[in-house]
């Protein structure tokens, strides 16, 4: 059964409580569904920030997008989801990852290992976190949340094997890496690379695969009548790929507000993905594309 559409905005907390509020009134004002808040060293604390758009909306739930999973005990972690869904009157989804920017494991002296260890202490948090979760008496509260969805997010075959395992949502991270990169500059995958990544996850969830959402985070959203003009110009950013591969690239929307709603839903076909997140600066432009695919 094909999933209803769900539209989400990245979005970084401003300097002060009256920017943060006025951004994400906006951001349901324009029909987004989910407030998604990131976790890097250099912006404001998630938790905090998410019960403080709670305060300022009525409707959008509210994520990590995501957790580095090495910056956090888990344990610890726990109480904060679950202080925050109580706060926030059981609005909250919680991304997951490894984190990326070896920098920031620098900056916050946590050791940055290798991608097995970070893979591991991301599992030993899913574990853990999903135990407290189904049963949070020992963190002093009386009853487990009904509904909070566990977002997995990653490339690597060891993160999307976890996303099959635990997984309400899994987050096809569309990047890799480049090489030698230590503040987490990514190369984006093409559209048959992504395809790769999703018959993986599907081969390793078997009878599961049905079941998670599936969500992307779009890179970059341009709304042009010259599609292949603005393609062109991408490509140049982006040599290790061709113009014909960058058309594809599933992170990528270009094209009219109506091309780039075809190409959603065509994109749900081919991959299954109904949970779309898009970074701040395209929150306006992207908001027609919402309206077109109301209901879908």
């Amino acid at each position: 059964m094909t999933s209803r559409f769900r539209f989400g905005v990245i979005l970084v907390p401003g300097p002060g409580r009256q920017e943060w509020w006025q951004s994400c009134r906006t951001a349901e004002r324009l029909g987004y569904d989910v407030i998604a808040v990131p976790d890097h060293l250099g912006v404001q604390a998630p938790f905090p920030a998410m019960v403080s758009a709670a305060a300022a909306t009525e409707r959008v739930r509210l994520t990590t997008y995501v957790l580095n999973s090495a910056f956090w005990n888990p344990t610890l972690l726990a109480r904060e989801i679950l202080s925050t869904d109580l706060l926030t009157d059981g609005r909250v989804e919680v991304g997951l990852g490894t984190g990326y920017v070896r920098a920031e494991f620098d900056k916050a002296r946590v050791e940055w290992g290798t991608a097995g260890s970070r893979v591991r202490r991301l599992e030993e948090a899913i574990v853990s976190l999903l135990g407290h979760l189904a049963d949070p008496r020992g963190l002093g509260f009386t009853h487990a949340p009904p509904q909070l969805p566990l977002l997995v997010g990653g490339n690597g075959d060891r993160v999307l094997r976890l996303a099959a395992a635990h997984a309400d949502i899994v987050s096809f991270a569309g990047a890799v890496l480049a090489p030698g990169s230590s503040r987490g500059t990514l190369r984006l995958i093409d559209g048959d690379a992504m395809a790769e990544r999703v018959r993986y996850f599907e081969n390793v969830a078997g009878d599961r695969a049905a079941r998670p959402e599936r969500n992307i985070l779009v890179q970059s959203v341009v709304v042009t009548a010259d599609r292949r003009g603005t393609t062109e110009a991408l490509r140049r950013r982006m040599p290790y790929l061709t113009a014909e591969q960058v058309a594809d690239v599933p992170t990528l929307l270009i094209g009219t507000s109506k091309e780039i709603a075809t190409m959603l839903l065509e994109r749900r076909e081919r991959y299954g993905f109904s949970y779309v997140c898009v970074q701040e600066r395209d929150m306006t432009a992207f908001a027609p594309v919402i309206e077109l695919l109301a209901g879908e």
